[in-house]
């Protein structure tokens, strides 16, 4: 299988932890009157892990962090995305990779410093954009990224087909177990250019993560309407069973296997999508803290 870097065996399956993309826009999830201060406590009683997007919009404060580790159970994760200008192309045909600042990355790195210290850190998770084309530059940016970050777990999502079409991810999961590098698989509406096949691999024994952005067509590209309104989609049974072999196998592969809702609508969508995977995959609605982890994704 392209991508694979382990044959499933006797092993036992993989660590499955599931969450939200940002645990501060789940509305009515909150029990009424719950602060800002006290939301996050009240996520990591429910879900085990969750994805940072502040950080892809600017480096978080170092006490913002450290406020993060304090507000959360030993053994909760955090996947932190990195700055925009370690993802971004300029918007033109053919537009450049990002330049690799080492200095950008070190701020950010540093700034995180508190999660890795307390063995909450997860991955870094690059997603980047339509504009970021298959193009042997972006190839070589990626194989540049061990090297901004190095000793730490980094995974790659791409926005645009000709990543995982059928001519060329083969190659490009290749590519990304070459580096050391888990690839991101998505499950979004299928419209154009900027989606991507929900192509499975696993390119890094250690990590396997899964991210769903939801369905909706009609609003994929409104870039107009905000990340709630192009997220905006509420799933059905039918459509979780299409992913349970994959998450299966994905735990087969990987040692730890995170899955991720990026549906935001704010009237707490995401943890509602959480919920029913949950209950289709057989796990319990978490009260407790979670175990602490055993293993690094290293």
């Amino acid at each position: 299988m392209p991508g694979s870097v382990d044959k499933p065996g006797s092993r036992e399956p993989g660590r499955l932890l599931l969450g939200t993309s940002s645990w501060s826009d789940q509305g009515p999830f909150y029990p009424p009157g719950t602060k800002s201060a006290d939301q996050l406590p009240f996520y990591a009683r429910h879900f085990p892990i969750v994805e940072v997007n502040t950080s892809y919009y600017h480096v978080p404060r170092r006490s913002v962090v450290e406020k993060w580790v304090e507000r959360t159970p030993e053994g909760f994760v955090f996947d932190v995305k990195p700055p925009r200008e370690l993802t971004s192309t300029p918007d033109v045909p053919g537009g450049e990779a990002p330049e690799p600042d080492a200095d950008l990355a070190a701020r950010f790195l540093d700034s995180i410093q508190p999660l890795i210290e307390a063995k909450r850190m997860g991955a870094i998770t690059f997603q980047f954009p339509p504009s970021y084309r298959n193009l042997e530059e972006h190839h070589e940016y990626i194989r540049l990224l061990p090297e901004l970050f190095p000793n730490i777990a980094i995974a790659v999502e791409f926005r645009r087909r000709d990543w995982l079409d059928e001519e060329h991810a083969a190659e490009t999961l290749d590519l990304l177990a070459d580096v050391g590098v888990t690839y991101t698989m998505a499950d979004e509406p299928q419209v154009g250019t900027g989606t991507v096949p929900p192509v499975f691999g696993v390119t890094n024994s250690k990590l396997s993560i899964i991210r769903f952005h939801g369905r909706n067509e009609k609003t994929w590209y409104s870039f107009g309407a905000g990340s709630e309104g192009r997220f905006d989609w509420d799933y059905s049974n039918e459509e979780f069973v299409e992913w349970l072999p994959k998450i299966e196998q994905a735990r087969a592969e990987a040692d730890e296997v995170h899955l991720f809702f990026n549906t935001n609508r704010g009237d707490g969508q995401g943890t509602r999508n959480a919920r029913l995977l949950m209950l289709l995959l057989g796990l319990p609605w978490m009260e407790e803290p979670p175990e602490p982890r055993q293993a690094s994704l290293l």
